[in-house]
């Protein structure tokens, strides 16, 4: 295996022969590689359930940037000993701003033109966000956020990895042009000569390191602390980055080639095509198993031949190669949008040979846009001062911002025509409870308010923010609403998931009316239960098993009001026998762990109010269409939104069921939901004006404040026995 200096290209894109010793300049292999770590997430994003790891091209962009541009800082360093910190970051700016803001404008008027209203709000925010270039905290917050876990895809969400770029190309001059300025005060204080070419090859060799193995430690813990934080935040990656330093660094201008060089070109080929292939969704990301595409990609660009068919870099230089690497930012700019939209312009996008066109088609359009839009602005001249460079970057962000925010204004002024609101006596459930004077209470006749995506906004926001635990919260929470604490008479107590959240406008009217306080008691994703607590138990059955005993032994509730969605996991059994049944009502272990609550609040005495479960809509696996969503697409016909009573009750619903389990219970009391939603064999998606669902599961805020009446109707028998 021996060592030799990277080779330029001839004009037709095909390699010098390896044994012609020529200076660096460029390595037409780089742009193979670029062309195949795009051509992995653009077959990824269209075809997910095929290249299931697709996602590790991404990886491969990012060391590929960290040798360019470790590269490019240490020549500077050796030259002039320093970094120009405006001049590198005005190169970045030309080379990575026009096209990607060209994008994002172009990305925010198509969004109001063919995306439902309801995804206009996320995708604006996204475009401010990756302008800004802090994409990737913004979807890392998002993701450990509960309302937005299932949120779909902006058209802009793949900037995430953009914004790690950026936020690498800040931090990484700075910290070597600090590195710099040490090592030259060194100098002067000891009255040594200048840095030399192997004193700042060592020195950036230990800044690099350090700063790689601690990012690379912190990736792995977080990988497995947090993994949907862990994949969009900037410490997770930037050892990806310092591993393409170090090989920069250590390497020059040489790589190695011959017949072992070649095989371990392969091989790292092997190592980025294979994890694209084997690896998942499931699979911990990017703590180690990202090393094998990282690796790889080292491995390609220190390692590989140039011979014709057998060498790495021979088929990684043809022309065909390099034109897909010269156009893969483009590509990777354009390609997410295209996947987005085109769902909603034809639903033929899902065909095979349509993404096929597709594809072919956004390579066309990024050379074209490459050509003649990138290209020219990146070598204009009166962009070649820095202070030019940076005002024109500033305008064009405020343009794409400004722009961005009067498409969405401008849209939903237009579409919210409502001649309806919440004081309307036939709005909401109240048409449905009157239909002989408010006719039928499924035409629409008055418009929609509020609009599908107000409906939409207020499910993430929630009604009231914080009165929800997470599912991995440690201990008790509890959130007191109702009636002041002075002037209180009793407590009223909500337990349950967020399907019991979900009625907490409606619960809080009803106990300020009774001058009662609300406990809330709800946590997300949590099915109200009981079990055996161990140590090694989830936080969900451990605080629910505190809030049995509390409520319990809290002589001031006098009522506990149940709730929680139809679906839920498996689990094990009560920690007790309860004395049901088990065979005449077909109870299995789930059934009684969810009686568990019930039976110990009515062996307490209290009035238990146990809420049946809600209907799903649109419950089709293959569908990520919210309610909302689909009212969005369908305003003039929100029937087409409807379901079928029967394809609404999908879970075990073991909550409806217990009305017939604990019928001779004196102190329990059952409220029926399905009749407040469904008529004869339907669910609806509108009545009264108001979007019934702000999802799929959970009913919107305006349509329950609808209810109180009929709510406080239903529960009047556990509230009028409370004496």
């Amino acid at each position: 295996m021996t060592s030799i200096p990277s080779t330029t290209a001839t004009p037709s894109g095909r390699p010098l022969p390896a044994q012609v010793k020529t200076p660096a300049h460029f390595q037409p292999e780089i742009q193979g590689l670029r062309a195949l770590a795009v051509l992995v997430v653009l077959l990824y994003h269209f075809w997910p359930d095929r290249l299931t790891g697709g996602y590790v091209g991404v990886d491969v962009f990012f060391v590929i940037s960290g040798y360019l541009i470790t590269a490019h800082l240490f020549k500077e360093a050796v030259k002039t000993g320093g970094v120009r910190l405006g001049q590198f970051w005005a190169r970045r700016i030309r080379r990575l701003l026009p096209l990607s803001l060209l994008v994002l404008l172009l990305t925010a008027i198509s969004a109001v033109l063919i995306l439902p209203s309801t995804a206009w709000q996320a995708t604006l925010r996204q475009i401010i966000a990756s302008t800004l270039y802090v994409q990737n905290w913004v979807l890392a917050a998002d993701a450990v956020e509960y309302s937005k876990a299932d949120e779909r895809a902006t058209a802009v969400q793949h900037f995430w990895t953009l914004s790690v770029e950026e936020q690498f190309y800040v931090l990484w001059p700075v910290l070597l042009a600090l590195t710099l300025m040490f090592l030259a005060f060194r100098q002067r204080r000891s009255g040594a000569p200048a840095l030399g070419h192997a004193q700042i090859r060592v020195a950036f060799l230990w800044v690099v390191g350090l700063l790689g193995a601690f990012s690379l430690i912190f990736s792995i813990y977080y990988t497995a602390a947090a993994p949907a934080q862990a994949y969009f935040v900037t410490p997770t990656r930037i050892w990806e980055f310092t591993l393409g330093a170090i090989a920069a660094l250590v390497l020059g201008s040489r790589q190695f080639t011959g017949k072992w060089g070649n095989v371990l070109g392969w091989v790292g080929f092997l190592m980025i095509l294979g994890s694209a292939i084997m690896y998942t969704d499931a699979t911990p990301f990017p703590g180690w198993t990202a090393l094998v595409p990282t690796l790889g990609t080292v491995l390609v660009l220190s390692c590989g031949g140039r011979e014709p068919v057998t060498g790495i870099h021979w088929w990684l230089s043809l022309r065909p190669a390099t034109a897909i690497g010269d156009w893969s930012y483009a590509i990777y700019l354009w390609h997410w949008p295209v996947v987005i939209f085109s769902p909603y312009i034809s639903e033929a996008a899902r065909f095979w040979y349509v993404k096929v066109l597709l594809i072919l088609g956004i390579i066309a359009l990024s050379a074209l846009s490459t050509r003649f839009f990138e290209t020219p602005i990146r070598r204009a001249k009166i962009l070649l001062p820095t202070w030019r460079t940076m005002v024109a970057a500033g305008a064009g962000m405020a343009l794409v911002i400004v722009s961005g925010i009067a498409a969405v204004s401008t849209m939903q002024t237009s579409s919210e025509d409502s001649t309806i609101t919440a004081d309307h006596p036939c709005y909401g459930y109240r048409a449905l409870a009157n239909i002989g004077e408010c006719g039928d209470a499924f035409a629409g006749e008055l418009g929609l308010w509020p609009s599908p995506a107000v409906v939409a906004e207020q499910y993430q926001e929630g009604a009231f923010p914080g009165c929800q635990a997470d599912n991995e919260d440690p201990a008790v929470q509890e959130c007191w609403l109702g009636a002041e604490e002075s002037d209180a008479d009793g407590t009223i107590a909500v337990f349950g998931d967020s399907h019991a959240t979900m009625w907490l406008p409606a619960l809080d009217e009803i106990a300020q009316e009774q001058d009662k306080q609300l406990l809330v008691l709800t946590r997300s994703a949590c099915t109200p239960r009981g079990g055996e607590v161990g140590d090694d138990s989830s936080e969900c059955l451990q605080a629910n098993a505190e809030i049995m005993e509390q409520v319990s032994e809290d002589e001031s509730v006098h009522t506990v009001v149940v709730a929680a969605s139809q679906m839920h996991g498996e689990f094990g059994g009560p920690s007790r026998d309860l004395g049901l049944d088990e065979s005449d009502y077909d109870l299995d272990d789930s059934a009684l762990a969810m009686y568990e609550p019930i039976v110990t609040w009515l062996e307490a005495e209290k009035e238990v109010v146990v809420f049946g479960e809600s209907p799903r809509m649109s419950n089709d696996e293959d569908s990520e269409e919210t309610l909302p969503e689909c009212v969005a697409l369908n305003e003039d016909d929100p029937s087409a939104c409807n379901e079928t009573r029967e394809d609404t009750q999908v879970g075990d619903r073991w909550l409806t069921r217990s009305a017939e389990v604990f019928e001779d219970a004196e102190n329990y009391h059952f409220v029926p939901t399905e009749d407040l939603v469904c008529l004869e064999d339907t669910c609806y998606a509108t009545i009264g004006g108001a979007i019934t669902y702000s999802d799929n599961s959970h009913l919107a805020e305006d349509f329950v404040r609808s209810m109180i009446p009929e709510i406080s109707d239903r529960m009047e028998p556990a509230l009028s026995a409370q004496g």
